[in-house]
């Protein structure tokens, strides 16, 4: 336990915050104790200030002064600047006096917090982790939960498609990674399941992870697991009766139950998302369905939850599948026998925001959501193949259709397997230009001579198509490779396996026999294909680089802006305006809900959307990760993990940075 003599001894506190603060502020004599503080602390302990003899001259005693000489608004400042965990803990337990500072410090910040998210008045902090610390994966569509002084992580998907089954545990105090020697019956590697703290233990339930073959279609569970944090231990429970396999659904614990509502579930019929209520007696261990009123929300999976008290439910947005994302609000009474849902009126929704796959928690009246910026970042959009833009197909030259190499049809087969749209690689197809309408017309071309059939005979003409009603279009020109008829023709290229015209020679019909050893054209195209291929992986090549240098350059000067900060803080030299950070436009917005009128009128529930300010954004925010989760903590946000996709190319990157949403410190 944290003593006054151990706070007094500057050498033996080293790795102790709050004596770190204050010696650290003693050395600066920024604080001065004053004659009517010493004289109300009567009962003080007194230790030496440790201030060597050569700077006094002297060995002779100084003045005799503690950590308890100083006001309470300067100890109360100095407790706000360690983290607001176990080390307040810590602090309560040495004096009234101590005790009651630390709990002003506790509720100081959770206003502050509340206060700053109606003036946006917030600001980002990235936790940044020594390569010899023991560090969890990147990952995302994770499940976490805060419990007590600790952030539990568990699972999630990687960008190689694998799925983790492992429990890591992150010290808010210490602000570093543990991974827990757990024992017992582990669940399975999964993404996408729900984790609930009740108690002293945690209850996962759900999930999904990647076909092992590419063909098959993504595996659901309906697994249930509870993990003992003080025993470390996992314990599997198989009930007869309980909900069908699920993931993306949402979970909250009211008194002695979990309420799991919506998902993207796999029943016997079908497999699809659902608007099913299922309550789960954390005591018991059993499984039950409510009985639910007509009137429900549609189908949805990967909405936010959260508890309004014990008796009511707030569920937001949501998607019911491709492009088919909610903005809506639903609030779920539980008070009666029949549940009742109740569709919530939403105030303010130009500032709405579609939190399907961002991160979302609650901290008092308000709700916070992470998201985009821009509106149609939150379309899941198929992508086709461009039409042309005049109306014009491009013609049939009679090449058949693309070949597909093997790779390539894989990838659209997994695709189709996942339920996914099928999204074409980029590709760079060369299309001849739309004739102008100032264009001469296309040069007639004399009918092509009958061929002769199987017999000897003229095979029949086919009959002139006829003309299609409605307005004629000009079609473009097609330029046919036989018609150079120059004298320099051989020195041109030859198109595929074009044979050169022999000149002074008349072709005769039952002279057209092909060569005996053609070269194959299949194997044309697929050295056309390889040549593709390489040029392809050429070019991804050097965007990587690029990147590469491009993320290079920015730590490079984020490192010399903070070297020069520091510098000019040690000198204590006068110093200009600091440019502010330039904010990224990439980042998460933030977006606020207002939830304090929600049960004001019970027939009517309202919720309103605040304003926001310079579009959401805040500087140092995360980059636009999707599938994160956001926990709330102590009078500040964590948000970990996440998925980022890169719009410019088919790559996408998973992180295992841990950020924090918090208040400025203000300096007294």
């Amino acid at each position: 336990l944290l003593s006054v003599s151990s706070l007094s001894d500057e050498k033996n506190c080293l790795h102790n915050p709050i004596a770190e603060n204050f010696h650290s502020v003693r050395r600066r004599k920024i604080l001065r104790i004053p004659g009517s503080a010493r004289q109300r602390n009567r009962s003080r302990v007194n230790y030496p200030c440790p201030v060597r003899a050569k700077d006094c001259g002297t060995m002779a005693t100084l003045a005799l002064a503690s950590i308890n000489d100083l006001p309470n608004e300067i100890l109360e400042f100095i407790f706000s600047l360690v983290p607001p965990y176990q080390d307040l803990d810590r602090c309560c337990v040495v004096c009234k006096r101590w005790e009651l500072l630390a709990n002003n410090v506790r509720i100081r910040k959770k206003a502050s917090l509340q206060k700053a998210l109606t003036d946006f008045n917030l600001c980002w902090k990235e936790e940044l982790f020594s390569s010899q610390t023991p560090s969890i994966a990147a990952r995302f569509a994770h499940a976490s939960s805060l419990h007590r002084n600790s952030m539990f992580v568990f699972g999630g998907a990687s960008s190689f498609d694998t799925t983790f089954n492992d429990l890591w545990r992150f010290d808010l105090s210490r602000r570093e990674w543990v991974r827990p020697i757990s024992m017992g019956s582990y669940p399975s590697p999964k993404a996408g399941a729900s984790l609930v703290c009740y108690h002293n233990a945690l209850v996962l339930f759900g999930g999904w992870r990647h076909s092992y073959t590419p063909f098959q279609m993504c595996t659901l569970f309906d697994e249930l697991h509870q993990y003992n944090v003080a025993e470390n231990r996992w314990t599997i429970h198989n009930l007869a009766f309980g909900p069908p396999p699920m993931t993306g659904h949402s979970a909250t614990v009211h008194r002695n139950k979990m309420v799991v509502f919506g998902g993207y579930q796999k029943t016997q019929e079908n497999l699809g998302t659902s608007n099913d209520i299922w309550v789960l007696d954390l005591d018991k261990m059993a499984w039950k369905r409510p009985t639910v009123s007509e009137q429900k929300p549609p189908p949805r999976y990967g909405q936010f939850q959260m508890a309004i008290g014990e008796d009511h439910i707030l569920v937001l947005g949501g998607t019911g599948g491709v492009n088919r994302i909610f903005n809506d609000a639903w609030l779920l009474d539980m008070k009666n026998e029949v549940w009742r849902w109740r569709a919530v009126q939403i105030k303010n929704k130009k500032c709405t925001v579609h939190n399907w796959s961002y991160p979302a928690c609650n901290i008092g009246s308000k709700v916070i959501v992470l998201g985009p910026t821009s509106p149609n970042d939150f379309q899941i959009v198929r992508q086709h193949r461009p039409t042309n833009h005049h109306g014009l197909h491009p013609p049939n030259l009679g090449r058949g259709p693309r070949p597909v190499n093997p790779a390539e049809r894989n990838r659209v087969a997994a695709a189709a397997a996942n339920n996914e749209p099928n999204i074409p690689p980029r590709q760079n197809p060369v299309r001849p230009p739309p004739p102008s309408p100032m264009a001469s017309p296309p040069r007639q071309q004399p009918p092509p001579e009958p061929r002769p059939g199987p017999s000897g005979l003229s095979a029949p003409t086919p009959p002139p198509a006829q003309p299609q009603p409605g307005p004629s279009r000009p079609l473009p020109t097609i330029r046919s490779p036989n018609y150079r008829q120059q004298d320099d023709d051989h020195l041109l290229p030859k198109r595929f396996n074009q044979s050169p015209e022999q000149h002074g020679h008349m072709a005769m019909a039952a002279f057209s026999v092909p060569p005996t050893n053609p070269t194959p054209l299949h194997a044309t195209r697929e050295r056309q294909l390889e040549r593709l291929r390489k040029m392809e992986e050429k070019i991804s090549a050097m965007r990587r680089i690029k990147e590469q240098e491009q993320r290079d350059l920015e730590q490079a000067q984020a490192a010399a802006n903070k070297a020069a900060i520091a510098a000019a803080t040690s000198h204590h030299e006068a110093q200009l305006p600091v440019t502010p950070k330039r904010i990224k436009r990439n980042g998460l917005a933030i977006y606020v809900c207002d939830i304090s009128q929600l049960l004001t009128n019970a027939n009517e529930p309202v919720i309103e959307w605040q304003e926001t300010k310079n579009s959401g954004l805040i500087a140092g925010a995360p980059d636009h990760f999707t599938f994160s989760t956001m926990v709330a903590g102590n009078g500040e946000l964590i948000v970990f993990g996440g998925l980022n996709k890169n719009p410019k190319s088919e790559s996408s990157s998973v992180t295992n940075a841990v950020h924090f949403l918090t208040v400025p410190t203000e300096v007294v």
